[in-house]
């Protein structure tokens, strides 16, 4: 199928990218709920590469994680897409669920350093023929193996973060992949919060399985205005700036955060 080639970009846009790599209390819970509006301009056709035909998509993401003790939390991330495939004049939409992740974050060390996990993922496969719609997701079941570390920093007065994780998928359909992602978040004061991040996707090459060997890498922006310490309004802005093989998705997100949190604890501090 033609735009199956573009699937290490749009997995790129996962629900629960934007937060930090740390478990939630126990009895805790974090939520996000976003929409957004994307566009790919330019797409990667396996027969003459890049060309200008393109897919347009609107789609909403949920995630939600769970503290069952302390270091140790859950969480399942289901995004909901609509996709327009424009091609040599003809439109072919598919309208659906996308990827159903279920994942546990598990809290490995801690000190003065920061923080660091360990998160193993497995997304479910969709349930409808990807042969005759665009594809929203994983054709089979794919798992993934995460490690993810996290810390606090100080700019003068105003406090903020850092965190990363780098990713190995190699149980998936098509060519094993490589992920590291990187935020880094300041308050800004008056009840903001400014992020910036990066997402960088890459196949292995020669896994001995199907599929185009491609790379991607996305940018974005975005800012939290915290209404409460329970909910915060969510914006920013992603673009694809580099890759092989991939297409480059341009992309406008909108969102909400919901926060319980049993006992207040302080934000994460920066290293001395």
């Amino acid at each position: 199928m033609r735009i199956v080639a573009v699937l290490g970009a749009l997995l790129l846009a996962f629900p629960g990218a934007l937060q930090a790599q740390w478990t939630v209390q126990p009895h805790g819970w974090f939520m996000s709920i976003t929409a957004s509006k994307g566009t790919i301009p330019d797409r990667f056709d396996p027969g003459v590469g890049a060309i200008a035909n393109g897919l347009d998509k609107v789609d909403g993401g949920l995630y939600y994680i769970y503290g069952l003790i302390d270091g140790l939390s859950v969480g399942v991330g289901q995004g909901f897409t609509h996709l327009e495939d424009n091609h040599n004049g003809t439109t072919v939409t598919t309208t659906g669920f996308g990827a159903t992740g279920i994942f546990a974050m598990k809290r490995i060390a801690q000190g003065k350093l920061g923080v660091l996990s360990i998160q193993p993922r497995v997304d479910l496969p969709l349930l409808y023929n990807t042969n005759d719609r665009p594809v929203l997701g994983p054709i089979e079941a794919e798992a993934e193996l995460r490690l993810l570390y996290g810390t606090g920093y100080g700019i003068g007065s105003r406090r903020g973060w850092f965190s990363a994780s780098v990713g190995g998928s190699p149980w998936r359909h098509g060519n094993d992949e490589i992920r590291y992602d990187a935020t880094i978040g300041l308050d800004a004061g008056r009840g903001w919060t400014l992020m910036a991040q990066t997402f960088n996707v890459a196949a292995l090459p020669m896994s001995g399985q199907t599929g185009s060997p491609y790379s991607a890498t996305k940018i974005g922006a975005s800012a939290v205005y915290h209404v409460s310490p329970q909910l915060g309004i969510v914006g920013g802005y992603y673009a694809g700036v580099a890759g092989k093989n991939s297409a480059r998705e341009r992309t406008f997100s909108l969102g909400i955060w919901l926060t319980h949190a049993p006992h207040p604890v302080a934000a994460p501090q920066p290293i001395k």
